[in-house]
């Protein structure tokens, strides 16, 4: 489907044209939209799936599961393009009150096994870990429900995907995910389960446990040649060098984020949000080894391409130009401190209702540059970058 039509598709009908010619379009919509997941265009795609869900409410008094659908479709997408975990809990929320009130069949409890899944995701990442537990063990006993109907999930990695979220989520974690591990699953789903493995020995400070398990799972992901896994498991085992005390890790740390980098831009693109945020953790590791020139010269380089992501007045580029201006400062390069901080300022000034603690320090950090412009103002705010 080309996402540059879809809006003509959600303009109201003539009167003369039914209820369930209706209904029967805007499914055909909704099957359509998980197809352009990929597209570069995310703002277009997220304006299309309100309008959407706009026009499903029309008619859920008679039919309510496309708008369930249509509040899945636009919770995953604001989690996949945009990480916004807020968004993603709330549309499965209501993806699931309105599938909830549809008679049981195969449509409605898939769309249920699926609004519950995402939910518990965004859950755990906002850190409502009994929460997501909930919606994990709803999304498994639908799965059994469907069972008793005759079928499987339409997505065929969906029941592993609950499992892998349902052994996070508890407190036996590392038991249920090694025991997940012993079951000698395919190579791409173990990938995966070493590096939440990983995970959980970074997140219990045992990075020479996390180290292995990240290596188990670029060793699996190099096997099945999966460049998206490759990507993520190299940025794992980067970060966990960075980490690590050891003669060489931040050498080798600082290569694995490059060559993940390079997998995702290959795999995905520049402007992907894993490619970006890949980039965010090569700067930030970079400015904790003291290596500010090349923190400038990293920072500078991904500039156009999250303009191009994030638009030019976002909290994003007021972020950047926030953290550039630091740079600089440490660097002692003032006037160039200046301009930025300026840029910083002036973009929060347009999104921002009102002045908060950060516009005010920028403000402040402005004044004190402006007042002594030849020597590096004593202040603390920015010497240090986070």
């Amino acid at each position: 489907m080309n996402l540059h039509h879809t809006s003509n598709k959600f303009k109201l009908f003539e009167p003369e044209v039914s209820l369930t010619n209706k209904l029967k379009h805007l499914r055909n919509v909704l099957e359509a939209f998980p197809l352009e997941i990929d597209r570069e265009d995310t703002e277009m795609y997220l304006h299309s799936l309100i309008k959407l869900v706009a026009y499903a409410k029309l008619f859920s008094h008679e039919d309510p599961l496309p708008l369930a659908a249509a509040h899945l479709a636009l919770g995953l997408v604001y989690v996949v393009k945009k990480s916004y975990w807020k968004q993603g809990e709330h549309h499965s929320s209501e993806a699931v009150v309105h599938a909830e009130n549809v008679l049981t069949s195969k449509e409605q409890i898939n769309t249920l096994i699926e609004s519950y899944y995402l939910m518990g995701y965004c859950r755990l990442k906002l850190g409502k870990t009994g929460e997501a537990l909930e919606a994990t063990t709803a999304a498994r006993n639908c799965i059994e429900e469907l069972g008793y109907l005759g079928h499987k999930p339409n997505c065929p990695d969906l029941e592993y995907k609950i499992a892998v979220l349902a052994a996070w989520c508890s407190p036996s974690r590392l038991q249920l995910l090694q025991e997940s591990l012993e079951c000698q699953g395919p190579p791409d789903k173990n990938a995966y389960i070493h590096l939440m493995i990983a995970q959980y020995y970074r997140d219990n400070k045992n990075i020479n446990d996390a180290l292995k398990s990240a290596k188990q799972a670029l060793n699996l992901a190099n096997q099945f040649e999966d460049v998206a896994m490759q990507a993520d498991a190299t940025r794992y085992l980067a970060e966990c060098y960075i980490e690590s005390p050891g003669h060489g890790c931040v050498e080798e740390g600082l290569l694995l984020f490059r060559k993940s980098i390079a997998l995702y831009t290959t795999h995905f693109s520049g402007l992907d949000l894993s490619t970006l945020s890949t980039n965010d953790l090569l700067i930030n590791a970079l400015i904790k080894q003291e290596m500010y020139d090349e923190a400038v010269e990293e920072l500078k380089a991904v500039k156009e391409a999250k303009i191009l992501k994030f638009g030019e007045f976002s909290k994003q580029m007021a972020d950047f130009y926030k953290q550039l201006g630091s740079l600089y400062l440490i660097q002692s390069r003032t006037k160039e401190a200046l301009s930025v901080f300026k840029s910083s300022l002036s973009i929060l000034n347009v999104i921002q209702t009102k002045p908060n603690s950060v516009t005010t320090s920028i403000r402040n950090t402005i004044k004190s540059l402006e007042a002594n412009k030849t020597e590096k103002p004593a202040f603390k705010l920015y010497s240090k970058v986070s």
